[in-house]
């Protein structure tokens, strides 16, 4: 957009896929609308660069995870991209010839021993972290928290086991031959999006909001935050009055 509104019915802080989606759901509503986005783009975690003529890459996410329910799959269908449902070489990749396939066979099954004691904990409904899974003394152990680093986005004296239960996971798992970060753009094309827009503080203390930004001030009846939580637990965003309770959970 070209400039910011004065005043709105619906305003959606973060052009992610969350806030595209809300969006969309609000079109056709007669409410007016607008996504204020900080970064210069939308798309949120969701960034496709076209690294050479012959290699898309996918910076941010990069799989369609749970195929079969991601709501991604019907709107690439819809928008004309194609999916790639070949199996993911995942466990190729990651350890290639570094060892012998008698010691890759032998760490997959201590992996996969470790996710099934993980699962057994989770249903005793204790939380714990999930490195008190692991086989104590383990030669793998090590390399399985590595792993972990990429597979759950931190190591294993960090992970909830609850959470990593509460994970749904249909196995199936598919790829955007023109990245993930492309549907994501080309589905919020349609939105009313305010880039370079940095919200800094949502005053709730009135009838209506009133949201300043580093583009101006403006009003709204509603809003929906979409940011990511750590931004909430670090207060990038403002409340006033404040939402301690919020930005505790979000921490």
């Amino acid at each position: 957009m070209t400039s910011l509104p004065s005043s709105v019915n619906v305003a959606i802080i973060g052009a992610g896929a969350a806030g595209l989606g809300a969006a969309h759901a609000l079109a056709g509503s007669g409410l007016s609308v607008i996504v204020l986005e900080a970064r210069d783009r939308i798309g949120g975690r969701a960034w496709t660069v076209q690294a050479s003529p012959e290699v898309t890459f996918d910076v941010g996410c990069g799989w369609l995870h749970s195929a079969d329910k991601n709501s991604f799959v019907g709107i690439a269908k819809q928008l004309g991209f194609e999916v790639n449902k070949d199996l993911p070489p995942w466990r190729e990749r990651a350890f290639g010839n570094a060892f012998p396939q008698v010691e890759r066979d032998d760490f997959m099954r201590a992996m996969d021993a470790f996710y099934e004691r993980l699962w057994q904990a989770a249903q005793k409904g204790k939380d714990e972290p999930a490195s008190l899974s692991l086989d104590p003394g383990n030669r793998w152990n090590p390399m399985i928290d590595a792993v972990s680093t990429y597979i759950n986005g931190c190591e294993l004296k960090d992970m909830s086991t609850l959470d990593w239960d509460a994970y749904e996971d249909s196995d199936l798992n598919w790829r955007v031959r023109r990245g993930y970060g492309a549907l994501v753009a080309a589905y919020g094309a349609p939105c009313p999006v305010a880039l370079s827009c940095n919200v800094t503080l949502i005053d709730h203390s009135g009838q209506r909001l009133r949201i300043e930004t580093s583009q101006g001030t403006l009003t709204a009846d509603k809003m929906i935050v979409t940011v990511p939580t750590n931004l909430i637990a670090d207060e990038a965003i403002r409340f006033s009055p404040p939402l301690p309770a919020k930005v505790d959970a979000a921490g």
